[in-house]
């Protein structure tokens, strides 16, 4: 059995907010981007081809819209999380207590007085990321549990990596990060 502890934090949580519209969901997050790129290298083609200037100048902003849209997404996203703490008074003084075992996971909440225990087997994970730090595992589309690999007691992040690769192709494993600790 191995068991865990996290904290709410502002910073970790924008950083899984980044983390979640970058990576989790995908190409989906990166879909305008590469739509702006890919009409501004049409508009290069036809300016080409036709000789017309005008379409080089819509080209070029055409690309400046498509490198400078993934860093107005990425301020974004944090600045909502910021507002979604700021709604949340309890968020900062939230506590998680993780212990996890061969076919399940258990979860404690604390917030301030307030206690609630959860059961989640593996099969009602939806995902879990292995970060260089951490692991994020979704228990919704959205929703996922920040567990710091520095936090684990009882096992180690190999230990619990081993129990995650029962869940298959829904364990997203940092092979590299697990041949860097073994050697």
């Amino acid at each position: 059995m191995i068991q865990g502890f996290y904290k709410n934090n502002l910073a970790e949580y924008k950083r899984f907010c980044v983390f979640h519209l970058f990576v989790a969901r995908g190409a989906q997050s990166l879909a305008y981007p590469i739509l702006f790129l890919g009409l501004g290298i049409v508009f290069c083609v036809f300016g080409g081809l036709s000789g017309n200037k005008i379409l080089f100048l819509g080209a070029g902003a055409l690309f400046a819209v498509a490198v400078i849209m993934p860093f107005a997404m990425q301020a974004l996203e944090k600045s909502k999380a910021e507002k979604r703490v700021r709604a949340n008074t309890v968020f900062l003084k939230t506590q998680q207590f993780f212990c996890f075992n061969e076919t399940s996971m258990s979860l404690k909440l604390k917030v301030a007085d307030r206690e609630e225990e959860y059961e989640i087997p593996y099969t009602q994970i939806a995902k879990i990321y292995e970060r260089k730090d951490l692991f994020y595992v979704y228990i919704g589309k959205t929703q996922a549990l920040i567990v710091p690999k520095n936090s684990l007691e009882g096992g180690s992040a190999d230990d619990l990596a081993q129990i995650f690769r029962t869940i298959g192709k829904r364990f997203k494993e940092k092979k590299l990060l697990r041949e860097k600790t073994a050697v």
